[in-house]
């Protein structure tokens, strides 16, 4: 999956916390990643589909994330324990 730079930008913006805790910009291209792979598709037309993981959305054309933005009327909960199992089946271990 691809994922515009525009995308890395606006996830700083809606999510500075998580974003301050990458080291890297791989690490933050990973966290968009997961949060697709593990969230709920919310929305899905010809053209596009939209997915939701807690809050933030985002939105993948042509398998390329090319929007973000937070919907806070509704949440996709996600339980520690599927992320921590996402994690260790891509080798990861984000704190």
């Amino acid at each position: 999956m691809k994922i515009k730079s525009v995308i890395i930008d606006k996830y700083s913006e809606l999510c500075p916390l998580s974003f301050m805790k990458c080291e890297s910009f791989s690490e933050v291209e990973y966290k968009i990643e997961r949060s697709i792979a593990l969230g709920q598709t919310i929305k899905r037309t010809e053209k596009e589909r939209h997915v939701q993981y807690y809050h933030n959305c985002f939105v993948i054309q042509n398998n390329t994330v090319v929007d973000m933005y937070k919907d806070l009327s509704k949440c996709v909960d996600v339980r520690k324990s599927v992320k921590n199992a996402y994690d260790w089946k891509a080798g990861k271990a984000i704190v």
